[in-house]
């Protein structure tokens, strides 16, 4: 089955051009293929949209459809000084087999606290950090970052009802096949403890620096679950690559 700690580490976000795309956010839809090998494969098709509102704050969705579970994650939040500023966050996994599972929770920032409910248990964090995220919202942050060319980046991420720290590393330049032909990219992985055997690396374009071409990601009983770009679209126009 598709897991939510997986399927949330899915990250895009489109630009046009290096030189079009400075510290600016910009609209885009893009859809991926994802898949979990383990004996068998089971797929799914993933859709990625950010947009903006017309009260000036932005909105970043991401929705799974697949045979074994449903996902509907969602941010509304302020880009301000380039930099995500969550406001609330909403996440429903719906599994088939299974009970469905929420969370959703708001960030008020004058009083520095982050108020939720996780499958209908209410909680709260207080003494929020600066860099505190959700799930969704550090993604687009990060890859604001990579286009920086940040080597190391870290996030406080809320998970469930607390705060973790997260540590991604920009690695260096790898060619990779896509079905767009081979194409360079810029590797970025997870660090995580050395005792740790999971193991989460992406790969984004060198042509368009924050469109991420495939993730990898293993678990340490052998399951592989990878996401592949398949479109992209911003403003209505196709991404089209340039194939070494």
């Amino acid at each position: 089955m598709f897991r939510s700690g997986l399927l949330v580490s899915l990250i895009l976000l489109c630009s046009v051009s290096t030189s079009a795309f400075t510290n600016e956010l910009v609209p885009h839809k893009a859809t991926y293929t994802a898949k979990i090998k383990k004996g068998i494969s089971i797929k799914g098709d993933a859709v990625r949209e950010l947009k903006k509102l017309d009260n000036g704050e932005w909105l970043y969705r991401f929705d799974v459809d697949s045979f074994v579970a449903d996902i509907k994650e969602s941010v509304h939040f302020s880009w301000l000084n380039n930099k995500v500023i969550p406001r609330q966050y909403s996440y429903k996994l719906s599994p088939f087999f299974s009970k469905n599972r929420t969370n959703k929770y708001a960030f008020d920032w004058q009083n520095k606290t982050i108020k939720g409910v996780y499958n209908n248990k209410r909680w709260l964090i207080k003494d929020i950090p600066d860099n505190s995220f959700d799930q969704l919202g550090f993604q687009l942050q990060m890859i604001m970052d990579i286009k920086a060319n940040k080597p190391d980046m870290y996030y406080q991420i809320v998970r469930k009802k607390e705060l973790n720290q997260s540590h991604y590393q920009i690695v260096g330049d790898e060619v990779i096949d896509t079905k767009f032909g081979k194409l360079n990219s810029i590797l970025v992985t997870k660090i995580r403890a050395k005792k740790k055997k999971r193991k989460t690396h992406m790969w984004f374009s060198k042509d368009y620096p924050v469109l991420l071409l495939k993730m990898l990601q293993l678990e340490k009983d052998g399951e592989e679950y990878e996401i592949t770009l398949e479109k992209a679209q911003i403003s209505g126009q196709k991404i089209k690559f340039k194939a070494m």
